[in-house]
């Protein structure tokens, strides 16, 4: 009765059985025209009616059927092959191809009894059956770290891996964090012989420099059984496909296993992304040549801002700000005085006006230049400031009455100020500041003015802004209600030796305020700068309606040009609200790319560059690493194995009472109702009832 469960207390079946007995007995114990043919046939009957009564009952009560289904779950044997490129550098033709021929004829043998998953790996893993061996790096901790996770709770048997043993990428396998405990057999392939190379080993640069900026490029030099040889590293720059050399050093090799940094100091004299090629000069009977030179980019940018401080007349602040403001090298600062020759203020990024506009000064035709060309504006209102003229020129504060009258005030910060982050220095320190002199009168904001310091006049702390900001129409400006800046940088670099709260404040404005919003209705980005040429290239693009909603009906056109000027046409993917694009893999090389669209009858382009790097790891180093593989192997309890001992991995296998198959006992519930053969009886019990009646004269 194990296997047999009902929906209901077991009482109920006690039940049952008395209400078919019952109806049963109602109908033949007493029935006088059954019993005038035959005194058993009412017996006969009765059992029949009973049986038929008792079996529906019982099906009401949705009795279960439990069934107990044992299964076998096979040990898995997963066989990962390198097909890196140095497997077939180091390895020969005919060394690949027994060892193809092994390994069928092994996954022949083992398939009886196990379950085989066979799979490649290089940089990446490959689950299909293309047989390449051109994978331009190798990461052995990959194909392990994906067993780990993805058959960790299986019944893992064994791992077979096919490699050399050189890894570079990713971590050293045996450290690699493995929570599987199935053997390794590691196939051992290449060469393990030290055989005469040089090699450009690494090269370490920065990958963003900033234009006429000094950078160094560290070239690292290894050679392979070249003692008392000669060389020389030489580094060039591509320019219009043509290489100019910047410098060279030679040097001579001591060892047979010789390895020496070099450096180079050049000035990034063009913009873009620029190529760098490192080359060092081949030693005889070297075994490849491949690897005596490296390519590398180095995106130069021009993106200093120009800055303007425009002054009423000399001030100390004058030279505060320039001082903190050149700090970033990105920034390029020009001080103009009012009454001078001011230059074409449209060749600038950010104007800062120092006690501008004045009464001596007005330069109210300037600053109408300034903001019809939305040009970023810090004003720095001080005592000489024509307040008048200054509420007209700004939307970001009105100050009103005052007749020149100056209060000493000091910061109080606003803890509500969000539009950009401000560190824990700036806000512990910047209330404890000397004061500013500020004028005295009534200060109202602008609608869209955010405030970032108020204004603390004796111990009273004031709604009055000091520090202030607004955007209004994509035009920000900024308003420092007060002069004596330099003040807050000399006491403060008297008391910590360094001016970084003082920095941090005018930096920051500075940063925010000349900082421009992309206004773009049509956008177009490959999601790299650099790609190594195992990389597929990948474009996303986005276009906006008047509403700034992001929106994809109309086809996007991709092109990319080569430095050849061959031209390569794609269409836009369509996903949610935009577009994306997977262009492939492209050969070493800088190129351009153009997106353009339509929409509402305009034409809508966008355009940028990338670059290509060659990716040569495999050359770097073509000695097979057999003690990783022989130490890798010992640590699961594997074995190293040698190509042509392949055949023996079977007993191996065979031998190991840890890889043996899993019995499962599977429990299966299922309603007595779905059987049909039970409903069947039913019915015959009912219709051999209704026959017998019918024959003997019952109805």
């Amino acid at each position: 009765m194990d296997n047999l469960q009902i929906s209901y207390p077991n009482y109920f079946l006690f039940f049952i059985v008395v209400i078919a007995l019952l109806y049963a007995l109602s109908l033949y114990i007493n029935d006088k025209r059954i019993k005038e043919n035959k005194s058993w046939l009412p017996f006969i009957l009765g059992w029949v009616r009973f049986l038929s009564i008792l079996g529906i009952l019982f099906l009401l009560l949705t009795p279960l059927l439990k069934i107990f289904k044992t299964e076998t779950e096979k040990p898995q044997i997963i066989i990962a092959n390198d097909i890196s490129a140095s497997v077939k550098a180091s390895t020969p033709e005919a060394t690949l191809a027994k060892v193809n021929s092994d390994l069928q004829l092994l996954k022949d043998k083992l398939s009886d009894n196990y379950d085989i998953l066979e799979f490649s790996f290089g940089e990446d893993l490959q689950f299909d059956d293309q047989d390449s061996t051109n994978q331009q790096s190798t990461n052995i901790s990959k194909p392990l770290e994906y067993i780990s996770d993805a058959y960790e709770d299986q019944n893992l048997g064994a791992i077979i891996l096919t490699t050399d043993g050189i890894y570079n990428e990713g971590k050293n396998p045996i450290y690699a964090n493995l929570q599987f405990s199935a053997p390794i057999y590691s196939i051992a392939l290449g060469d393990t012989t030290i055989r005469t190379d040089i090699l450009v080993k690494n090269v370490l640069h920065n990958r963003i420099v900033y234009l006429n900026d000094k950078f160094l490029i560290e070239a690292d030099i290894q050679a392979y059984n070249s003692a008392g040889s000669k060389s020389a590293v030489s580094l060039f720059v591509v320019k219009n496909g043509q290489q100019t050399k910047l410098d060279s050093k030679g040097f001579s090799i001591d060892s047979n296993n010789f390895f020496k940094s070099f450096q180079f100091e050049i000035e990034a004299e063009q913009i873009g992304n620029v190529k760098y090629i490192i080359s060092v000069n081949r030693v005889n009977n070297e075994i490849s040549r491949s690897n005596n030179s490296r390519s590398v980019y180095v995106d130069v940018l021009d993106a200093r801002q120009k800055i303007m401080v425009l002054a009423n007349a000399p001030h100390p602040d004058i030279k505060a700000l320039k001082s903190l403001l050149t700090i970033n090298k990105n920034y390029e600062v020009e001080i103009a005085y009012a009454d001078n020759a001011i230059p074409n203020v449209k060749t600038f990024d950010m104007i800062i006006m120092h006690n501008l506009p004045s009464t001596k000064n007005d330069v109210t035709n300037q600053i109408e230049i300034i903001n019809k060309s939305k040009i970023p504006t810090l004003f720095i209102a001080g005592e000489s400031t024509n307040l008048q003229l200054f509420n007209n020129v700004q939307n970001v504060v009105t100050i009103n009455g005052g007749n020149n009258s100056m209060n000493s005030v000091t910061p109080v910060l606003n803890t509500d100020f969000s539009i950009f982050t401000i560190n824990d220095q700036l806000k512990s320190k910047i209330e404890s500041f000397v004061p500013l002199k500020s004028h005295f009168g009534d200060y109202k904001l602008g609608d869209a003015t955010k405030v970032l310091l108020s204004q603390k006049i004796g111990s009273v702390e004031t709604q009055f802004p000091l520090v202030a900001y607004a955007d209004i129409n994509n035009h920000k400006q900024a308003v420092i209600a007060g002069e004596g800046i330099w003040r807050w940088k000399l006491i403060e670099f008297l008391n910590t030796s360094a001016n970084d709260v003082t920095k941090e404040l005018l930096l920051k404005s500075t940063q925010y305020i000349s900082q421009k919003d992309d206004k773009r209705q049509f956008r177009a980005f490959a999601n790299k700068n650099n790609y190594k040429d195992n990389e597929n290239v990948l474009f996303d693009a986005q276009l906006y309606n008047e509403n700034y909603e992001l929106i994809n009906q109309p086809e996007a056109n991709l092109a990319i040009e080569n430095e050849d000027g061959k031209t390569f046409e794609y269409t836009f993917s369509k996903e949610n609200n935009f577009y994306f694009i997977d262009a492939g893999r492209f050969p070493e090389g800088n190129y351009k790319f153009k997106a353009a669209t339509a929409f509402n009858g305009k034409s809508l382009t966008a355009s940028g560059k990338f670059s290509i790097q060659s990716i040569i790891k495999e050359q770097y180093d073509l000695t097979a690493k057999h003690d990783i593989l022989n130490q890798l192997s010992n640590k699961f309890g594997g074995e190293i194995i040698y190509p042509q001992n392949i055949s023996k991995i079977d007993s191996l296998i065979a031998s190991n009472e840890d890889i043996k198959p899993i019995l499962y006992q599977k429990a299966e519930t299922k309603p007595l109702m779905e059987l049909q053969w039970l409903l069947g009886i039913i019915l015959f019990l009912l219709a051999l009832e209704w026959f017998i009646r019918r024959y003997f004269g019952g109805y």
